[in-house]
């Protein structure tokens, strides 16, 4: 059942503390119900300061639903988009200057955009967040890897909340662990959970999920060819060449290219391609590399005039309307913005080669579902016969933060396994 309105407890909380989280997958939805709130508070703010992301606010969609649950005060409604923030000077001091004379009510919308405590846009929001008289943060979901994803947006509502810095929250909620040569840093355990869900209980406003379609998830495995394993395996002793110790973030980056082009993957992925083709439904296709999409076009696997592509070099809102209306396929790199667009007609994700980052491969599901309308969902993931491949699936399997250390230096002989 679809969370329809926020409960008196919450707002109870929300009166008292002037902050508050809102998690649902449905972007109408918490929309919707974060302008409800503003709208019980008309009296206590002049202006309503929407921050969302470029691609958020340069869509109809998205706005329209804005403009439609503010019809009593859209006029007071001053919209920043959050890359502004930290690359414009002139927005952020325009920013400031409001909140500094006006009494602001803020929403920000997919908050995990201000998870990192370090970058430019987290640092400049946290010091703006003292002058706004009202906040609320937006969110699909809660987290992206781990609990550490909270932090940031906790701070920006109130430092009050966890009375910790970065280092300590790391330490409390989330323990280090090893396996091998790296350091592994836990999903959390449930009693983190707990405990940290004790401390922000308060604040939380909603939480709701919208799962109404039904996922199929399929793994498919290939080999190198004999050819190909060889060339791999030259690549890597080229590549290992006169060094003994290794940053591992710098060999995943080099080894993936060296074997995620392979034969038998561009075999299975037309084989896949047929099936839905056959039911007459689209697809999204994520890759880790632009050289990927190259050799795809080059091999006249997809029918002509058939796809887009959505990467760091096309126009992505001509892309995605195009998909919407005219093409079945998309080629898409990960790391790309949640779409926001109304897809939900795509039934199909195929992640043709893997990331160790557990939110793009979360983003690359949500985006096919954008309006939470019900529907089956075929998730495609294609793996390859190396070890390092292996390290990925069980990465993303157990939602283990890898990340953390990728930075960290691994042996030749440790690297040579992979």
């Amino acid at each position: 059942m679809l969370q329809e309105n926020i409960s008196q407890s919450a707002r109870q909380n929300f009166q008292k503390n002037k902050a508050g989280i809102l998690f649902n997958d449905v972007s109408a939805q918490r929309i919707k119900l974060a302008l409800k709130l503003a709208e019980n508070n008309l009296k206590n703010f002049e202006y309503l300061i929407w921050i969302a992301p470029a691609n958020f606010l340069k869509t109809l969609i998205y706005t329209n639903e804005i403009k439609k649950n503010s019809q009593n005060f859209k006029h007071r409604i001053k919209y920043f988009a959050i890359e502004s923030i930290s690359v414009s000077d002139t927005k952020y001091l325009d920013l400031f200057n409001i909140i500094q004379t006006h009494k602001t009510f803020c929403i920000i919308d997919n908050s995990l955009t201000i998870k990192n405590i370090r970058s430019d846009k987290t640092q400049r929001l946290l010091l703006l967040s003292r002058y706004f008289t009202y906040k609320i943060i937006l969110s699909d979901t809660s987290v992206s890897k781990d609990l550490l994803d909270l932090y940031a947006q906790l701070e920006f509502l109130s430092s009050k909340i966890l009375r910790m810095n970065e280092k300590q929250f790391h330490h409390i909620f989330l323990t280090d662990t090893y396996q091998n040569y790296m350091i592994i840093k836990r999903w959390s355990c449930a009693q983190d959970e707990n405990n940290l869900l004790k401390l922000i209980k308060p604040y939380i406003l909603g939480y709701k999920t919208n799962k109404k379609y039904i996922i199929h998830h399929q793994n498919y495995y290939f080999k190198l060819t004999a050819r190909e394993e060889l060339c791999y395996q030259n690549e890597k002793l080229n590549f290992l060449e006169h060094k003994n110790r290794i940053v591992f973030m710098d060999l995943v980056q080099n080894f993936q290219k060296y074997y995620t082009i392979a034969q038998n993957k561009f075999d299975g992925l037309k084989k896949v391609l047929q099936e839905i083709f056959k039911r007459k439904e689209k697809v999204i296709i994520y890759f880790r590399f632009i050289d990927e999409i190259d050799i795809l076009k080059e091999l006249n696997i997809l029918p002509p005039e058939s796809f887009v592509e959505v990467s760091g070099r096309t126009n992505k809102k001509q892309a995605i309307k195009a998909f919407e209306h005219k093409k079945n396929i998309m080629l898409c790199t990960y790391g790309v913005e949640k779409f926001n667009l109304d897809i939900h007609v795509c039934n199909n994700v195929i992640h043709f080669s893997q990331t160790f980052n557990y939110r793009y491969k979360q983003q690359s599901v949500d985006s096919a579902v954008f309006k939470g309308v019900p529907h089956n969902l075929n998730i495609y993931d294609f793996w390859l016969n190396t070890n390092l491949e292996l390290l990925i699936k069980d990465s993303l399997e157990h939602k283990k933060n890898l990340i953390a250390g990728l930075h960290k230096k691994i042996t030749k002989a440790e690297a040579i396994k992979l």
